[in-house]
């Protein structure tokens, strides 16, 4: 019983050293402060992304080992935490530890006991040591099973990052002297292994449990204790590291490592932030991983026949997105990415009108906290288009936007939920405010016009509203300030315009128009006629009102008339006749092009002859110049 003592507590002490005195596992504050107050740590694993120790340790008040974690947060070791009871058990040691890559698949040694014999016998006689395994789904930690492939002698197992290879150690016997020997095997899913194999032997065997840890992809080290006896039969304990050369054929399958930096886009300081891997084709989660809060860093691996999406984000921080495609094992290989994640959501917002699709940028907004119901102020960039906001990203905010004429316009940006990228562009139908303009048509003679088409062009926008007269009253809708050019056509009368608008104040308008009926010999002038400077080349704004004579002539095509241009007193008799007629031709020439036949117009030049007023002021002058026709034919 004195030796069983004396390899227990040797165990321990080993142990100890495999948590405290190597040179890849250094001094962890939490773990040394409770193992100075009574806890006995032992078999310590690290995780593949050096964030989480799972251990094997004795709490004060408790019979057995149980398994532990403990997380690095900030650049210090959480309080150890025990893992639940469906790893752990009461009447039971759990002990050698050692975790999948992607930590979804948890692989220990569950020792029990036979008090019978360890009462009657020396040494661990009546001790059985089986492989165990427990898979993570959805964060908890389900009923740890044995291996079929465990004998009641297995211990010390490591699984390689391929997640399938698992190295460990059995023990034998020559001539009764018991050692331990390495295995082999893989877990090829669904509870089933391959066969053990055992390590080539030319290695020197291990006399006690070897604690086995991966230096590279074909070296295992691992740490044993050798006995010596010395005088008066005491027995000293010295600890031993060794390598052994994984043969080829028991190497882990091949494997990437992706690695990288999560930083603040706009500090730079490191994040702790959680990167989550999924298979991109059954969007199934492979992996889930954190970054150091102190520096930033992470790593997964990453294993062959997958293409990846790799998610990675932290709260009240946008998300980063990488794909990879590691289908081909030949491509897998080390990935080094520096990642930005941003803490405010810089969102571009495109006012536009609703029916125009005219950018309309507001001319003020307001921006309230939805839960606080405050309003803030953020950082808006006006753009010519419209506007960028940087939001912090973790509520939802109310955007209302201002801008005369149109309806106030709300709008709720959620950043509560996941924000997908750190700037974001969308556009923003905006509706004007539009009401009721009523038209009554009458004409001069009879009061009654049967039909008609009403045309307003809006004066400040690219707005045209064209609609059929239908007796006794029509109501168009059009934007509340703006100026329309109303032009108003019924058959066997002469177009009538005006300008309309509603003015704020307002909410509808009535708008009674009177038609004069054509009749021969009438003269109607027509205005907005201008000409270049001492030229008879149209300008572009005398178009619309010719066209206004054009369609006069589509809807009466019995119409025939006659086209006269007219010039103030300046300038000499004969080079005034010959102004006016070229003006008189070229405003007939405008509408022949545009489809009315030669032969229902005429055109001639009176000079300076005939004019409306005297010729005593620019102001007269300027009405004396002007373009006419007169009804030949109806």
């Amino acid at each position: 019983m004195k030796r069983y003592s004396s390899l227990l507590l040797a165990g321990l002490l080993l142990s100890v050293t495999s948590v405290f005195g190597q040179k890849d596992m250094q001094p962890t504050p939490e773990l040394r402060k409770f193992s100075q107050q009574g806890w006995k740590i032992q078999h310590a694993h690290i995780s593949f992304d050096s964030l989480t120790i799972y251990f094997s340790a004795l709490e004060p008040g408790r019979t057995s080992y149980d398994l532990y974690v403990s997380h690095s947060r900030a650049g210090f070791w959480s309080a150890p935490e025990r893992m639940n009871d469906s790893i752990n058990t009461a009447d039971a040691d759990e002990l050698w530890p050692s975790v999948a890559s992607d930590e979804r698949r948890l692989y220990f040694v569950r020792r029990t006991y036979d008090r019978k014999l360890i009462k009657s016998s020396r040494g661990t006689q009546g001790t059985y040591d089986h492989l165990y395994t427990s898979d993570n789904l959805r964060g908890e930690w389900q009923q740890a099973e044995r291996a079929m492939i465990s004998s009641a002698t297995d211990i010390s197992p490591l699984v390689l990052p391929d997640n399938k290879t698992v190295f460990f150690a059995r023990k034998e016997y020559e001539k009764k002297r018991p050692y331990y020997a390495l295995f082999y095997t893989r877990y090829l899913g669904y509870g089933t292994w391959t066969l053990p194999v055992r390590m080539d032997s030319t290695e020197r065997r291990s006399l006690y449990a070897p604690y086995l840890r991966q230096l590279t992809d074909t070296i295992i080290r691992l740490t044993e204790m050798q006995e010596e006896e010395r005088e008066k039969k005491e027995y000293d304990t010295v600890y031993l590291n060794r390598q052994a050369v994984i043969p080829a054929s028991m190497r882990c399958a091949p494997y990437g490592v992706l690695t990288g930096v999560v930083t603040d886009e706009n500090s730079g300081r490191a994040v702790e932030a959680t990167i989550r891997v999924y298979d991109a084709i059954t969007a199934n989660t492979l992996d889930e991983a954190l970054s150091d809060a102190t520096t930033g860093r992470f790593r997964v691996a990453l294993q062959p026949y997958h293409k990846y999406n790799i998610d990675i984000t932290a709260p009240n921080y946008s998300h980063y997105y990488l794909s990879l495609d590691c289908m081909n094992p030949d491509s897998l290989s080390n990935k080094h990415i520096q990642v930005q994640i941003a803490r405010n959501l810089s969102i571009r917002i495109n006012p536009y009108d609703a029916e125009l699709f005219t950018p309309e940028p507001p001319e003020r907004e307001v921006i309230r906290n939805v839960a606080t119901d405050k309003t803030l102020r953020v950082h808006t960039k006006r753009e010519e288009q419209g506007r960028v906001y940087d939001l912090p990203i973790g509520e939802t905010y109310a955007l209302t936007f201002y801008r005369r004429g149109y309806i106030d316009t709300t709008i709720l940006i959620n950043t509560a939920r996941d924000v997908r990228f750190s700037a974001a562009e969308f556009d923003l139908p905006i509706q004007p405010i539009k009401l009721p303009l009523t038209l009554h048509i009458g004409n001069d003679l009879s009061g009654n016009v049967k039909e008609g088409t009403i045309r307003l062009r809006n004066r400040n926008k690219h707005e045209v509203i064209e609609m059929p007269y239908n007796p006794p009253t029509t109501t168009v809708m059009i934007r509340q300030e703006d100026e329309y050019e109303m032009v108003i056509q019924s058959p066997g009368h002469f177009f009538f315009d005006t300008v309309v608008s509603i003015p704020v104040g307002y909410d509808r308008q009535l708008c009674e128009v009177s038609l004069t009926p054509i009749q021969k010999d009438m003269i109607v002038q027509l205005r907005n006629i201008q000409f270049e400077t001492d030229s008879y080349i149209l300008t572009r704004s005398s178009h619309a009102e010719l066209d206004k004579v054009v369609k006069l002539m589509e809807a009466n095509p019995q119409l025939q008339i006659e086209l006269s241009a007219h010039t103030d007193d300046i300038g000499t008799d004969d080079y005034n006749d010959r102004l006016s007629s070229k003006r008189g031709e070229a405003a007939m020439e405008y509408i022949v092009k545009k489809g009315i036949a030669r032969s229902r117009l005429t055109s001639v030049g009176y000079g300076k002859r005939r004019p409306l007023v005297p010729n005593t002021s620019d102001a007269n002058r300027a009405i004396n110049r002007r373009v006419e026709f007169k009804v030949t034919e109806f």
